[in-house]
């Protein structure tokens, strides 16, 4: 490949240490135009780009060696300094759900070998969601709810540390008998839905969620729609019976409780003090007021 690439590698992921010796060990078998960044945190990340967009060629494509956090972390800095390369990805986290939606391998010298074979880039849609000054991108998944507090128990107990969804399902027994109810308001492309007792607002751009948990089969990057998904007043029995349905690869989506929408655009107002998660990064609001769209951006995948 004659094109220079800049490997920007997040040592904080979970196996990032593995990655990036794999890295060392088979970049050289395919090129030597290349170099490797390890980064610490969001900061070194930001001043990385902020001195990299000064200096990229237009035809250098940037590849993020990390988890869905990190390249959710990449995406929005990526925004922030207004790049226009082709981005790539390996991933190196514990969730690996923007991976498994786009066909990477997760083991890396497979991963590494998929990405010298690409001849062509391709167009994908990220989730934009914007409430006045507050801005939030992701490339999988915003949710609101009992999602965020998963989220967040899996960061505070350190569980994230184990394969993503074993770590996601192993705290929601917990979440659930802390998740409160909410009301929400939706607003659509069509209409409009009000719901009094929600536990999981999600908006989607991929199937995946929670480390490969299928949640919305046919969400996607490439139709330039949302998926939503609301859950309402659901039991424990009423859990039960979905995650049962979801592990067995089942409709789980036909359930009464669940109600799934799409749309182009969606205005989503929630008036409770909620954990929010992006990406499986968690965040927390008192009252939330966001309009949603996808934006496109070029991938090298």
């Amino acid at each position: 490949m004659d094109r220079f690439l800049h490997f920007i590698v997040n040592k904080q992921s979970r196996n990032s240490d593995q990655v990036f010796k794999s890295l060392l060990l088979q970049l050289a078998k395919y090129t030597a135009h290349y170099k490797i960044y390890p980064t610490k945190n969001i900061d070194e990340l930001d001043q990385l780009l902020k001195n990299m967009k000064k200096t990229i060629k237009n035809e250098d494509i940037i590849v993020v060696v990390g988890g869905d956090g990190s390249l959710n972390h990449f995406i929005t800095l990526y925004q922030k300094y207004q790049f226009e390369n082709y981005i790539s990805y390996i991933p190196a986290g514990s969730g690996n759900d923007f991976a498994r939606a786009h066909q990477i391998p997760l083991d890396t010298n497979q991963a590494i070998e998929n990405f010298f074979r690409i001849k062509e880039k391709q167009t994908l849609s990220f989730i934009h969601a914007q409430e006045n000054s507050n801005e939030h991108y992701a490339v999988n998944s915003i949710g609101v709810g009992i999602d965020g507090l998963i989220n967040d128990l899996v960061n505070s107990q350190g569980t994230k540390k184990r394969f993503g969804a074993v770590a996601y399902l192993s705290v929601l027994v917990t979440a659930f008998s802390k998740q409160k109810k909410f009301p929400v308001l939706l607003k659509t492309d069509n209409s409009e839905y009000e719901f009094k007792k929600a536990q999981l607002v999600l908006v989607a751009n991929n199937p995946f969620f929670g480390g490969g948990i299928k949640i919305l089969p046919e969400a996607n990057g490439k139709d330039n729609e949302l998926d939503i998904l609301i859950a309402e007043d659901v039991s424990f029995k009423n859990l039960l019976v979905i995650i049962s349905k979801i592990l067995r690869n089942k409709n789980h989506l036909d359930h009464p409780k669940l109600h799934v929408f799409k749309s182009k655009n969606l205005h989503l107002e929630i008036d409770s003090n909620q954990f929010g998660q992006k990406d499986g990064e968690v965040f927390r609001q008192s009252h939330y007021n966001y309009s949603f769209e996808t934006k496109e951006i070029p991938f090298w995948i």
